[in-house]
């Protein structure tokens, strides 16, 4: 485990070196419907959970522009597993907007932790007593609970006639029940992100953070950590992790078509004056093609914004960053969509990557980060100059 910086490029070149055993190991992940011990041991061989991690615990510190490389690389061999390591990795983030103390205490022995973060603050319920807070309920989508240290779980804080506010709560991992038979998913297999329950434990009140601190930048992270990236609102940084797998696998979906295709024209050619059967295809492909470079150049213009603007960015400004997101994430579902409506019926085999791109992008877009009404509707009040209604951003 790497106890020293290592550069941006050099953080890249660990997730392309990567990258191989991802695209073997992705189908077995999948039926395993949860992620490997070998494939989770060579990330931590890699140093790349360590990304986001302030320096002076044992991190790299890397800003968003080398988390984006990474994750997108990452997922362009696998998107289950691309989710799951920027998961990981944005959590290690995460982590930073606790009280100073618990942060000491958490990198003590280590560089990075590794924690699923549910903010579903209707999972459970947090009721504050001496010293902290006890902490029940039932959490889904818990992405990282197989391999956990920790976990984080929000919930709203009931304190006397004051009006409930929504916490975020860290627990070492052997405080957690983790149900293991919950995944059973269409798309996003390979992530196992089984429910957890936590039933009535005493959590500590350095354990527990505002979440609204955490997801506006404006408490501990930005006043203990200096590096721009600890003043960066969490849902952008959420965006990404969650969107770049869907970005990846729609380019690893189109490469594939690619491939297999070229394939099938060296191996049976159109004779001359035959009928091609491949006649209109390229012209859907080429439609899928642009839509996914769009669907990218999206991001990166999100990303550029974010990184300039952090969290002196208006609510109204943030809430357009998860616009574009969305809108990217769609853009590239019904491009994958296109794409497998033309790969014939080796396309429909479930072992054929192509099918498993969409399976894993049409999961994943129902996260609901990318709840497309809900941004549309507020963007479009943006545009005509009216209130947004939605406030997660």
């Amino acid at each position: 485990m790497p106890q020293t910086p290592m550069a941006p490029s050099a953080l890249i070149g660990a997730a392309e070196k990567l990258a191989p055993l991802l695209r073997e190991k992705a189908r077995e992940a999948e039926l395993a419907r949860r992620p490997l011990d070998e494939v989770i041991d060579a990330v931590r061989e890699s140093g790349l959970f360590s990304l986001m991690i302030p320096k002076c615990y044992g991190g790299h510190e890397a800003d968003l522009d080398t988390f984006f490389e990474v994750a997108l690389t990452l997922s362009r061999a696998d998107a289950s597993m691309g989710w799951l390591i920027g998961f990981y990795i944005e959590h290690g983030f995460w982590f930073c907007g606790y009280p100073e103390s618990f942060q000491k205490e958490l990198y003590a022995d280590a560089n990075y932790i590794l924690a699923p973060g549910a903010l579903n603050v209707a999972g459970g319920k947090a009721t504050k007593v001496d010293g902290g807070y006890r902490l029940d309920g039932l959490w889904q989508w818990g992405t990282g609970i197989v391999h956990a240290d920790w976990v984080m779980a929000g919930a709203m804080v009931q304190d006397g006639d004051a009006p409930a506010m929504p916490q975020f709560f860290a627990l070492p991992a052997s405080d957690v029940e983790a149900a293991d038979d919950t995944w059973h998913v269409s798309g996003m297999c390979g992530t196992g992100s089984w429910d957890f329950r936590i039933d009535d434990v005493f959590v500590p009140e350095i354990r527990a953070v505002s979440m609204l601190e955490l997801m506006n930048a404006t408490g501990e992270a930005a006043r203990l950590h200096e590096a721009p990236l600890y003043k960066t609102p969490l849902m952008p940084v959420l965006g990404f992790a969650a969107g770049l797998p869907l970005v990846g696998a729609a380019q690893m979906a189109l490469d594939e078509y690619r491939s297999q295709t070229k394939a099938k024209l060296e191996s049976a050619p159109v004779p001359a004056g035959g009928m091609d059967r491949n006649q209109g295809k390229p012209s859907v492909a080429a439609r899928a093609a642009l839509d996914i470079e769009a669907a990218e150049l999206l991001f990166r213009g999100v990303l550029a914004d974010v990184m300039e603007q952090r969290n002196e960015a208006t609510m109204e400004t943030r809430s357009a960053w998860l616009t574009r997101m969305a809108h990217a994430v769609f853009m590239c579902r019904d491009a994958v969509q296109d794409i497998a409506s033309v790969t014939g019926a080796n396309g429909s085999r479930l072992d054929n990557p192509i099918q498993r791109a969409l399976r894993d992008i049409s999961a994943g877009s129902n996260h609901a980060i990318f709840d497309r009404e809900m941004r549309y509707a507020d963007y479009g009040r943006l545009l005509l100059g009216q209130p947004m209604q939605g406030m997660m951003a």
